[in-house]
């Protein structure tokens, strides 16, 4: 229902975890979470998707700072987003910090996700990294 929205057709990484927001028993958003297991363990979210009728009134923001706020009181692991969309750029994203802005990495390695990201439009625009702050630290 989402797939055709987003930007990235491909499919989500294994271990992912999906959330929808419904609205009067309709499904208008969906959010995909990946643990990443690197140097440090962190989250990310993979996937966020608001479907057209309900883009521009602070869907995605509100449902995006659901799920930062759960994984971060509960994990205690920091929680980020990468994104080129302006509506979260320019957004008013209290209890984000910007971690990194510029083109998207060209990863190292022939895995999936690298390759996606090479193949994807996304690697020709301006992203930013933003990392949640939780309200419980501040």
């Amino acid at each position: 229902m989402f797939q055709r929205y987003h930007y990235l057709n491909g499919s989500l990484g294994a271990g992912v975890r999906c959330y929808t927001a419904v609205y009067q028993d309709k499904p208008v958003a969906f959010i995909a979470v990946a643990c990443v297991r690197m140097k440090t363990k962190y989250y990310r979210v993979s996937r966020l998707v608001v479907l057209p009728d309900y883009q521009e009134i602070g869907v995605g923001k509100r449902f995006l700072n659901f799920i930062a706020e759960l994984y971060t009181s509960q994990t205690k692991l920091p929680f980020y987003i990468l994104t080129s969309n302006p509506q979260i750029i320019r957004g008013n994203m209290e209890n984000w910090k910007i971690t990194r802005f510029g083109h998207a990495s060209r990863g190292r390695g022939d895995t999936r996700i690298n390759n996606e990201i090479r193949n994807s439009l996304s690697r020709k625009r301006i992203t930013v990294s933003l990392q949640y702050i939780s309200k419980i630290l501040i």
